[in-house]
C-alpha cells in the first residue's frame, strides 16, 4: 500500500492490485483494513474523546435508541393490532383504517429513501415520533363511543409519517454495524421493538383479564398506550446524525456524497428497475399480510382476554427466536448465501404448519364464537435507504391489500386462503433472491453507474 498527497492537502492511499485511490485526511484519520479488503478511515479524534461520548456516538447506543423509538411507536401499534381489530368490538372500521394507514406508509416509503437521505435519520424519526400518540388516542376515542372519522384521520397521518422510521431504522440496521456484527445488533433492536409489544400485551392482559366474553378491550388500556407513545420524540431527538456515528474501532459509517433531488430520484429509479427489487417484492408483500386475517380471526373467534394473551405471547416468542436468529446470522463459518438458505427453511417449516392449522380451524369453527382460555447487497447508508424504502413500500402494499379485504369480516375465510396462497410466489422469489446474494456486500451503491462513481472519486481526490 503506497500513499501520496494532493495539492488539496489530502493523503490518498493506492491499493497496488487495482490502483483505486481512497481519500484519507492527513490529520487524525488513519487507515484500517476490514474483512472485505476495502480500506476505511479511522477517526482518531473520536477515539480520544471521553468514554461516554464514544458510547453515545457508537453503534450500540444508536441501536438502543432506534429500539426505544420502535418500542413506544410501531411496537405499541402492533400490540393493539395483536388484540384483533385494534382491540375494538367490530374489526371492520379498524381494518379499513389500518388499510389506509399502510397505503400512506407504502407511498411514503416508496419515496422515503431520497427524503430520509435529505432530512437525516434523526429528523425523519422525530417527524414520526410526534405523531405516535395519535394511534392510542384514536382507539381510545372509538372505545368511548366517539366518531369513527378520528380513527381514520389518525391512521392516515401516522401511516404517512411511519414511512420515515421504517426507512431510517432499516438503513441503520444494514449499514451501522460491521457485517459480522449485524445479526447481534439486529437482534438487540428487534428484541427492544418486540419488548414494546410485550409490554403492550401485558397492559392489555392486566386490564382485560376478567373479560371472558367477546367485545372490545377496556378503554383504560389505551390511556397507558398513549402515555408511552408520548415519549417517542425524546428518543428520536437523542439519535446521533449518521455522519457522526462511529464503530468501536473509530471507523465511519459508509455514506456516499450528498447529491441533488434529481440525482436522488434517478438513483431511486435505478433501484426500482433492478431485478433485486422485484425478487424482494413478493416476500415483502407477503411478510406482514397475515396481520389482517389473523387479527380478524382473533376478533371473530376469541374472547377479549384470550386476544390480550395473544398480544403478549406473540412478541414474547419473537424476542426469543430473534435473539437466536441473530446469533445464527453472525456465524463466520457459513457464507451469506448458505445462511440465507438455512434461514429460509427455518422460517418456512413452522409457517406452513401454522397456516394449515389455522385454515383448518377457520373452516370448522362457527361464524362467531368467543373462545376463552381457561438480505443485504450494500453497506452504503444512502443505498440501503433507497433499497430499504422500496422494500418497506412493497411490504406496506401487502398490508394495505390485506386490511382492505379484512375490512369486511365476512371475507375472513377467503382472506385466510389468500394468505396461504401468497406463500408460493413469496418462496419462489425468495429462492431467486438468495441465489444472487454476493459473498460480501459492496461498500458503495452498486446500482449507480460506474462512471458516476469514478467522477465522485475524482472530486474527492
Amino acid at each position: 500500500m503506497s500513499h501520496n498527497t494532493t495539492s488539496a492537502g489530502i493523503a490518498t492511499s493506492v491499493a497496488p492490485e487495482d490502483g483505486l485511490k481512497v481519500p484519507v485526511a492527513e490529520t487524525n484519520v488513519f487507515e484500517t483494513q476490514i474483512d472485505d479488503d476495502a480500506t476505511e478511515e479511522i477517526d482518531e479524534e473520536y477515539l480520544n474523546k471521553p468514554g461516554y461520548i464514544r458510547f453515545y456516538r457508537g453503534v450500540l447506543c444508536q441501536m438502543l435508541l432506534f429500539g426505544a423509538v420502535s418500542f413506544v411507536g410501531p411496537a405499541l401499534a402492533d400490540a393493539m393490532s395483536n388484540l384483533g381489530g385494534n382491540g375494538l368490538s367490530d374489526p371492520n372500521l379498524a381494518n379499513l383504517a389500518q388499510a389506509l394507514n399502510y397505503a400512506g406508509t407504502a407511498l411514503m416509503t416508496f419515496f422515503g429513501g431520497p427524503l430520509v437521505n435529505k432530512l437525516g435519520v434523526r429528523w425523519a424519526c422525530l417527524i414520526n415520533a410526534v405523531c405516535f400518540p395519535l394511534t392510542g388516542s384514536a382507539s381510545y376515542v372509538i372505545a368511548k363511543g366517539g366518531p369513527g372519522w378520528y380513527l381514520v384521520f389518525a391512521k392516515i397521518v401516522t401511516g404517512l409519517t411511519n414511512g420515515f422510521v421504517y426507512v431510517s431504522e432499516g438503513a441503520a440496521m444494514l449499514t451501522y454495524p460491521r457485517l459480522h456484527e449485524r445479526g447481534k445488533y439486529l437482534s438487540i433492536w428487534s428484541g427492544m421493538r418486540n419488548s414494546g409489544s410485550i409490554l403492550g400485551g401485558i397492559v392489555a392482559l392486566v386490564t382485560n383479564y376478567k373479560t371472558a366474553g367477546a367485545g372490545g378491550v377496556a378503554w383504560s388500556t389505551y390511556i397507558v398506550f398513549m402515555t408511552l407513545e408520548s415519549t417517542g420524540w425524546i428518543w428520536a431527538l437523542l439519535l446521533t446524525p449518521s455522519e457522526k456515528v462511529r464503530r468501536n474501532d473509530g471507523t465511519r459509517v459508509p455514506i456516499s456524497r450528498k447529491i441533488s433531488w434529481a440525482e436522488e430520484l434517478r438513483a431511486l429509479f435505478k433501484h426500482f428497475s433492478n431485478k433485486r427489487l422485484w425478487l424482494i417484492a413478493a416476500p415483502a408483500f407477503y411478510s406482514f399480510f397475515f396481520l389482517a386475517p389473523f387479527g380478524t380471526y382473533l376478533t371473530v373467534h376469541f374472547s377479549v382476554r384470550a386476544r390480550a394473551l395473544s398480544s403478549f405471547l406473540a412478541p414474547t416468542t419473537a424476542v426469543a427466536t430473534t435473539l437466536m436468529y441473530g446469533r445464527f446470522l453472525d456465524l463466520s463459518s457459513l457464507s451469506q448465501k448458505k445462511k440465507a438458505w438455512i434461514g429460509m427453511v427455518i422460517w418456512l417449516v413452522p409457517q406452513i404448519a401454522a397456516l394449515v392449522w389455522v385454515n383448518v380451524k377457520q373452516w370448522t369453527l362457527p361464524k362467531s364464537t368467543a373462545f376463552d382460555y381457561t438480505i443485504t447487497f450494500s453497506t452504503d447508508l444512502k443505498a440501503s435507504t433507497r433499497t430499504g424504502g422500496l422494500f418497506r413500500a412493497c411490504e406496506c402494499v401487502g398490508q394495505t391489500v390485506s386490511f382492505a379485504i379484512g375490512s369486511n369480516r365476512a371475507r375472513l375465510s377467503a382472506l385466510m386462503a389468500l394468505n396461504a396462497a401468497l406463500m408460493v410466489p413469496a418462496v419462489i422469489s425468495l429462492a431467486g433472491l438468495i441465489s444472487i446474494i454476493p459473498a460480501a456486500p459492496a461498500a458503495v451503491d452498486d446500482m449507480v453507474d460506474t462512471e458516476v462513481v469514478e467522477q465522485v472519486d475524482q472530486k474527492h481526490v
